[in-house]
């Protein structure tokens, strides 16, 4: 377009020197710009280099004529008025430059007034011809822009509306990519969707990628162009990406040296992704319209997204519900750990996917896992139930060193799954681990009892999600089983009670006698009694069976079991006042002490009454010439536990125990006296048991002996 000036510039053509001068001195006073030319040919250069608004030539000149100017005027710029003079003038000539699209045609002598006039009208046609075509100019301008919202509009409806009509997600983001691509001219597109760990960028719908490079495209968040979008969560725009100063080395087998935007896909404050242009059709660069409408697109896609992800969300939740309405269904007819670990397997694989399993129970003593049953695994010896068959591989192998478990902590699955399937990858007897893996730790009172460990092949790694899965099915059907478990053992209780109860009672009566027949004997024959070993071994035996039929009468009594909140200090002030004569008479100093706590627990007083009176009096028959028989009470943490616990230590300053003694102290009948049962210890060590304690005891000869009875903390 030619541009208009304040100034209007006139070039004067003709041979006669003179005649040239004197026109361009009269249009110069009246306030024009004006070049005289006598050489055509320069005359052509300055019209077709400089910015023209009237050509004046006469029509015979000896190197060119006005003609051929006209044609040559018109053939470069058409809306240039061309006013021909002539002194030979003829119809034929004047027809002729008309139809060639001079202005006007002048016979010369020209009269000043005629060419002032001529002048002033060309001139005029010239800017009105300007300013109509900077009007068609800018009108067209405005149909282009007009059309092109018209087109985003139209994608933008498109993309609404597929929204609510697409089949699933993945449809929706091939459309809307596809949309996105036609109205901002791009050759490449794409929409990357962050994965479940929100670390890396997958390819979830593309336009002019290679099926290869989607398929394998895995970006991890910060890296490239993309990442960078999705790490800062800001729109961008890229001239050249080739010659880009911050991304030339990124990207540059994908789309060469191009232009490209992107946008982030966010809501709620939240990126879920990127949405990619490239390589404008047209060879040119995207603009930051094409930035804004590409944002447009990614708020759709942002939209589209999310509500997969809750649609997924509700769906799956949908499912977990379903699994533990079935768990408490089924665990009922479950009756072996083996059924009840393939129904676990079974049910979790509806929700992600499970090629093997591996279950390892937790050796608090050795501070081992030891697997237990695999399913899914290959090259290893299972039984028909499914477990590992121990007899096929030697118990070695089975045993993972795992005293780290407690530096790992049982909180961080990943660390913790990551550390197992080290263990094992290290011991090629067991079920290698696979590409994805879990590891749950299943706990026991707050105590890491098993290790379940899930594997797959997949490329999908194990979400969060799937982990809070794992953890929330496999915490609720144990302890359904285990309240099966606990409501079949206690029927069986209840009918061993009753069976129980029959037995001892119709044991009372041959014992009754039987010792009332040894009581004849020693009356009638007292000196054959006592000279007699038999007679004494028959009554120690008798006597130790009536202990038994005793202790046997207490299990079977229900009312024997009941419990109830009791403070532990005053069971032990309650067993020193019943000993006191016996601490006075063997000249044995008692003393007491707690630690500041709540000291109040569930418990079966009268048999925990039981068990301190069964200890103080042991203490008081090692310390046969006085002593100190002293009780504290501490929190504490046992060994091969992970938890604190209520702790009474109960000391003496007797004889002490023989360290060969030690591991039998609490066997059923193991007595190192000349008189009693053996079963004082064993009761104590059962009483404990039965209150989810444990009891630990130290001792030395000579210098005394510690018993330490560890009772739950309730809370």
């Amino acid at each position: 377009m030619t541009e208009h000036r304040d100034i209007e510039k006139i070039i004067i053509i003709d041979d006669e020197i003179r005649m040239g001068e004197s026109i361009s001195a009269l249009l110069t006073d009246a306030g024009y710009a004006v070049q005289a030319f006598h050489n055509p040919a320069t005359a052509l250069e300055a019209v077709i280099s400089e910015s023209v608004d009237l050509v004046i030539t006469d029509i015979k000149m000896p190197q060119m004529g006005g003609l051929e100017i006209l044609k040559r005027v018109k053939e470069n710029n058409d809306s240039v008025p061309v006013i021909l003079m002539t002194a030979y003038a003829s119809l034929n000539t004047a027809v002729e430059a008309i139809s060639m699209g001079a202005y006007d045609y002048l016979v010369k002598p020209v009269e000043y007034a005629q060419l002032e006039l001529a002048v002033k009208r060309a001139l005029e046609k010239r800017r009105s011809d300007l300013s109509r075509s900077q009007l068609v100019e800018v009108l067209r301008e405005q149909n282009l822009r007009l059309e092109r919202h018209v087109n985003e509009l139209n994608a933008l409806y498109e993309a609404g509306t597929s929204i609510g009509s697409a089949a699933n997600p993945k449809e929706l983001l091939n459309k809307i990519v596809e949309l996105a691509a036609r109205v901002t001219e791009a050759r490449v597109g794409s929409v990357m969707l962050l994965d479940e760990t929100e670390e890396y960028m997958t390819i979830a719908a593309a336009i002019g990628l290679d099926p290869e490079i989607v398929a394998k495209t895995r970006l991890a968040i910060g890296s490239s162009i993309a990442g960078y979008v999705a790490q800062h969560a800001k729109p961008l725009i890229i001239e050249d990406v080739e010659n880009d100063d911050q991304f030339q080395r990124m990207n540059k087998e994908r789309y060469g040296a191009a232009s490209l935007i992107c946008a982030p896909l966010q809501i709620k404050n939240k990126v879920l992704g990127v949405i990619n242009m490239a390589n404008k059709k047209d060879g040119g660069k995207f603009t930051h319209d094409d930035l804004r409408l590409l944002a447009t697109f990614a708020a759709q896609v942002a939209v589209t997204v999310d509500d997969a992800n809750q649609f997924e969300h509700n769906r799956r939740r949908l499912v977990e519900f379903k699994i533990l309405h079935e768990l408490s269904a089924e665990l009922p007819k479950i009756k072996t750990m083996n059924q009840f670990r393939k129904m676990l397997v079974e049910k979790l694989n509806r929700v992600f996917k499970i090629d093997y399993s591996l279950w390892l129970s937790f050796d608090s003593e050795s501070e081992t896992l030891v697997p237990e049953s695999a399913s899914g695994v290959e090259n290893i010896p299972l039984t028909d139930s499914g477990g590992i068959d121990l007899g096929k591989v030697s118990e070695e192998s089975l045993v993972l060193e795992v005293p780290e478990v407690d530096k790992i902590g049982l909180n961080d699955i990943r660390a913790l799954t990551e550390f197992i399937c080290h263990k094992i990858a290290q011991n090629n007897k067991l079920p290698q681990p696979r590409k994805v893996n879990m590891a749950i730790p299943i706990l026991e009172s707050g105590e890491l009892a098993v290790v379940l460990l899930f594997g797959s092949d997949s490329e999908r790694a194990y979400s969060t999600d799937d982990e809070s899965l794992a953890r929330l099915v496999i915490s609720h059907a144990g302890l359904l089983f285990e309240r099966e478990k606990s409501m079949l053992n206690a029927t069986r209780l209840v009918t061993m009670g009753n069976m129980i109860s029959e037995i001892s009672h119709d044991l009372r009566k041959p014992l009754t006698s039987i010792k009332g027949t040894l009581q004849l004997i020693r009356q009638k024959w007292p000196d054959l009694f006592e000279k007699s070993e038999y007679f004494k071994s028959a009554e120690e035996e008798i006597h130790r069976m009536n202990e038994l039929v005793r202790e046997l009468v207490d299990f079977s009594n229900p009312k024997k079991y009941q419990t109830e909140k009791v403070d532990l200090r005053s069971i032990v002030s309650r067993a020193a006042e019943l000993v006191k004569p016996e601490l006075k008479k063997g000249n044995v100093h008692f003393s007491k002490k707690f630690e500041r706590a709540n000291w109040e627990t569930i418990v079966n007083k009268n048999q925990v009454l039981e068990s301190f009176l069964n200890l103080f009096l042991n203490a008081l028959e090692s310390m046969p010439d006085g002593g100190d028989l002293i009780v504290y009470g501490l929190i504490e943490m046992p060994p091969h536990k992970k938890t604190d616990y209520l702790a009474v230590r109960i000391s003496d300053t007797g004889a002490g125990i023989k360290k060969e003694n030690l591991s039998r102290i609490f066997d059923r009948y193991y007595t190192t006296k000349e008189t009693g049962t053996g079963l004082g210890l064993s009761v104590v060590e059962r009483i404990i048991s039965a209150h989810g304690g444990t009891l630990n005891v130290e001792s030395t000869v000579g210098e005394g002996t510690t018993f330490t009875l560890y009772f739950p903390i309730e809370g």
